[in-house]
């Protein structure tokens, strides 16, 4: 199993975060990723990669209501050349506050948009110089021919999923899976994984060449106690302003349904630390990975076997300076690494 990090880009100024990224390949890291959340999906990347010569690239995740498939793609071409060959795309359909809120754009039919998107990204982002890509379905249509030659034959894509019906979807049309947060080895391997391998065997895909990644939640710290309350704290902002409906679905599924409407009535409410309260150790102990660096380095090995990398999100915000915040992601570079 491989670790890389992910970089939210809050907290942190650009010329800092491309630094970090710097040290993280030096130090062995596997792989560097940036949500689109804080910052957008691509600007931060392509500075990355000037700083980085080995390390995989990519987003995680972009949202695909927010631009279109051409913009994508041919953005992804661009960064695969400027990389040298290293990126992987995360793609995903984003959830109603991101979509309706942020954005007001609609999240309409999500599982015809993602499957028709996927398929058109990945056969844009590999379409030769002097051919012409024409393809047409319900959501999508395209009649372009590129300008520029893409490096590789194809760009890997990724498409978030956690709903048996989404995660199909990639097991039929993306090159992987790509997991968030809150989830046990027992559950991405037994409820998952499954569904996965399935959807892309009927689909006449070899499961085999397809890949898993998951983003688990990582406080590390010294004092346990400090790294398992920033852990806490990150699981239940997951509540503010409203249930993160993904995650309340998660912490449902696994067990934790008191932890979890506890945390649905007492954040929207501001009663942070009642909801905290409730997130107990056993929450902790399933669903991230929490204490010193031999502590997580045991837990995420766990995960082997089961998934292909692990993308690491440091939830460790035991201080508010940006000096803080560096040296909590120093800690998780030790631990990739």
């Amino acid at each position: 199993m491989r670790h890389g990090l992910i970089f939210s880009g809050g907290g942190v100024g650009m010329h800092k975060m491309v630094e970090l990224a710097r040290r993280a390949e030096q130090a062995g890291v596997d792989s560097i990723y940036l949500t689109e959340a804080w910052r957008s999906g691509f600007v931060g990347l392509a500075a990355i990669a000037m700083a980085t010569d080995r390390v995989e690239i990519g987003p995680y995740i972009l949202n695909a209501y927010a631009r279109s498939v051409w913009v994508t793609a041919m953005s992804a071409v661009d960064l695969d050349e400027l990389s040298g060959g290293r990126l992987v795309l995360g793609v995903g359909s984003g959830n109603k506050h991101i979509n309706d809120v942020w954005q007001g754009v609609p999240r309409e039919r999500p599982l015809r948009k993602m499957e028709e998107y996927v398929t058109l990204l990945r056969k844009a982002a590999g379409t030769p110089l002097g051919e012409t890509l024409e393809w047409r379905g319900e959501m999508h249509s395209m009649n372009w021919s590129p300008a520029v030659p893409p490096l590789r034959p194809a760009i890997p894509v990724y498409l978030a999923a956690l709903y048996p019906r989404m995660t199909a979807v990639a097991g039929r049309v993306a090159d992987g899976l790509a997991l968030g947060a809150l989830l046990s080895p027992g559950y991405i391997r037994d409820e998952l994984k499954p569904v996965f391998r399935q959807a892309a065997a009927e689909a006449g895909r070899d499961p085999d060449e397809l890949g898993v990644y998951f983003a688990p939640f990582v406080s590390v710290g010294e004092n346990e106690d400090a790294a398992r309350n920033a852990a806490r704290s990150a699981i239940c902002r997951l509540y503010d302003p409203l249930p993160h409906p993904y995650y309340h679905h998660l912490l449902c599924e696994q067990g934790f349904a008191k932890a979890a409407e506890a945390a649905a009535k007492h954040v929207p409410e501001g009663r942070m630390d009642q909801a905290m309260e409730a997130m107990g150790d056993e929450v902790l102990d399933k669903v991230a990975i929490v204490g010193t660096i031999e502590q997580c380095r045991s837990q995420l090995a766990r995960f082997s076997g089961i998934v292909d990398q692990a993308l690491l999100v440091n939830v460790n915000y035991s201080g508010s300076s940006e000096e803080a915040l560096l040296d909590a992601y120093q800690s998780l570079i030790e631990l990739a690494s």
